[in-house]
This record gives structure tokens, sequence and C-alpha cells, in this order.
């Protein structure tokens, strides 16, 4: 009887682990991942490195095409990635359901990363970016006064492990939070969080470059030629990493 008792409560030890897996949402609702230069679109490529992330991660990912953000999309949600959208002609512009759902979420427990960039990209006024990360004490300005290709670095925190090189070129000027992550010139945030009494985590990023995993390690910093430019920022996928599981504890 005690042994039958025991191989119970392992199976169900195993059945409660296997049912715990963590969700990471990938939200593509907001024409994030498209671009207005044909053939340069990064949905093909983002898509299946934020899966094999999640899988390293013990995560599972799902993608969010087109619902509404609402309380019950996001109830067995533990982590939420919101990339910014990438043209102002094709953003869809968050709700105001979004809006209260976003802020509400973080101070319930969860995790979001929420991005943005430039404002001649993004419309940012009409997006409604500032109604999330107001609340939290983040707030989004003009567009930062540099040059293109310029670059950015991490430094060791609890949620990176390392100093990371990372992409940033035409960001908006961020404020507040703890910052994370400085750009190359001038020392413009480029990442900053907060964290709720609840557990809930905001990560906030200016510039969304590193988000679609951007940048080479034969990068020139300043260097730039459009489209075809060798972005200068190698450690992309390893900062997003150490950010989405900082955003999983």
């Amino acid at each position: 009887m005690k042994r039958f008792l025991s191989i119970l409560m392992l199976a169900c030890l195993l059945m409660t682990g296997a049912n715990a897996q963590k969700k990471i949402m990938f939200d593509l609702s907001h024409s994030q991942c498209t671009d207005v230069y044909e053939g340069h679109e990064t949905y093909p490529l983002v898509i299946p490195a934020y899966t094999e992330m999640a899988q390293q991660l013990g995560a599972e990912l799902v993608v969010n095409e087109d619902s509404e953000i609402t309380p019950q999309l996001l109830k067995k949600i533990d982590v939420l990635v919101m990339l910014s959208p990438l043209s102002n002609k094709l953003q869809k512009d968050l709700t105001e359901v979004e809006k209260k759902t976003l802020v509400n979420y973080v101070k319930k427990g969860g995790s979001l990363i929420f991005f943005v960039d430039d404002n001649h990209r993004v419309d940012l006024e009409r997006y409604g970016a500032n109604d999330v990360t107001r609340p939290f004490g983040i707030e989004f300005g003009k567009d930062v006064p540099l040059p293109g290709n310029v670059g950015a670095v991490s430094f060791k925190s609890e949620i990176f492990k390392e100093r990371y090189e990372i992409p940033y070129s035409g960001a908006c000027v961020m404020t507040g939070g703890t910052p994370v992550s400085v750009c190359m010139e001038d020392g413009w945030l480029h990442g900053t969080y907060v964290k709720e009494k609840k557990g809930g985590k905001l990560f906030v990023g200016g510039d969304t470059m590193v988000g679609l995993l951007l940048g080479y390690p034969d990068g020139v910093r300043k260097v730039t030629n459009r489209m075809e430019t060798r972005w200068w920022g190698k450690d992309s996928r390893a900062y997003m990493t150490d950010l989405l599981e900082w955003a999983l504890k």
C-alpha cells in the first residue's frame, strides 16, 4: 500500500511539473515584425528564434496573431513580449481595453517586456505607449538626437549576466525605472525596468532592434547603408535570453 501511494505521489508530481510549464506570449497583433521595406520583414526569423529560446528556458512560446489583449487572453501567460510596430502607417494602436489590461497585468504579478522605436517609425502618442508605462514611472519622449548605428551596451545586473553589445539606431528618449542598458553615445537610456510588490515586472526598451535580434559580429559603429547596414551589436540573442529568463522567475 505504501509503495502504491509513493508511486501515486510521484505520478502526481510529474503531472504537476508537466502542467506547470510556463508560457511566453509573443504579440504580433499590433503590426510588429512587418516593415515598409519589402523583403526585410523579420517575422520569418524572429518567431523560430524565440521559440528556441523559450524551449531552452523550459517554457512554451505562443503567438498572438490578431486577438485583442484582454485579461482572459493573458490568464495563463507568464511573460508577454511586445516589440514595437515598425511603421506608423501599418501600426495597430493599443485599445483602451488593452492599455488597462497591460497595466493591471503587471500590477497583479505578470511580466511585460515592452519595446518601442523612434517616432519616425511608430507614432507613440497614437499607439498609446506612455499610457502603459507612465503608471510605473517610465516615459517616452522625442527622438534621440544621434546618428544611426551607434550601438548600446548592457551592464551586469539582476537581469543581465554580462556586458552585452547590442544594436541601437533611431530610438526615442526614455526616462524612469532602473537602467540596465545605455547607448554608446552620450549614455542615452536604452533599457530600464521596474518591479511591483506583487511580483510583477516591466521591462521597457526605447529601441526595438535588440528585440528583433539584429546585429552582426562584424558590424562597425556609425557606418550606415540603409537596410543593408551591418548593424553593430553582436549579442542580441544573449541579451534577450537573459531578459526572458529574468521575466520568467
